[in-house]
């Protein structure tokens, strides 16, 4: 009978420390996923933010399949012939540009005395449409892409291109801000050789 009893609580300390065990797995297992997850909140935006900005930088307008911005698209073949958009003024697309050098384009085109107002005071735009050209290019060309509960914008040299107004309340609440840098310049007009340039983009993204 003793022998019995010290087997049984031999048996007893054996479940007690495999109990232990499995709680110790348990809780290792919830700190990696907690870990994990926390790692991919930071993530998730950084790479949105990259892939954003490369999408702007590495692809051509030759090379989009996009009904308003491609090379057959519509800001080409209807709204920016002349007395389009721009009055007085005919859109032309160059296939080799980047996308990020045509909003550069549109960009230095608006700017200074010099500047066509057209570029960021649309004609005979659609109601609750972008009055800023290169704000309406990068909305055609981005819109219904991100997930819905991730935000970004776009700057050049400080200015806000996209969207209209600055979020400020939803940047300032957002717990990751995460940027992505590109130097971008081209050449302006292939016939003077004129250059536009080099600017400073900037992409931000959150959630």
């Amino acid at each position: 009978m003793k022998k019995r009893s010290v087997l049984n609580k031999k048996g007893y300390f054996f479940i007690i420390d495999a109990v232990l065990a499995l709680g110790v797995l348990a809780v290792g297992a919830f700190l990696i996923f907690a870990s994990y997850t926390d790692v991919s909140s930071k993530v998730d935006p950084s790479l949105l933010s990259e892939g954003i900005m490369d999408f702007f930088a590495n692809n051509k307008i030759k090379d989009i399949d996009n009904k308003y911005a491609g090379l057959s698209g519509t800001l080409w073949t209807d709204e920016g012939k002349e007395g389009g958009l721009c009055a007085g003024v005919e859109l032309t697309a160059n296939a080799e540009n980047t996308l990020l050098q045509q909003i550069a384009i549109f960009y230095e085109k608006g700017q200074g005395d010099l500047g066509n107002d057209c570029y960021f005071n649309l004609l005979d735009n659609k109601p609750n449409e972008p009055e800023d050209l290169a704000e309406k290019f990068i909305l055609k060309l981005t819109e219904n892409t991100l997930p819905q509960k991730y935000k970004f914008e776009l700057w050049m040299d400080e200015q806000l291109l996209y969207p209209g107004t600055e979020q400020t309340d939803s940047k300032d609440a957002a717990e990751y801000l995460i940027p992505s840098k590109k130097i971008v310049y081209g050449i302006l007009n292939q016939e003077t050789g004129d250059m536009f340039g080099p600017y400073n983009a900037e992409v931000f993204v959150w959630q």
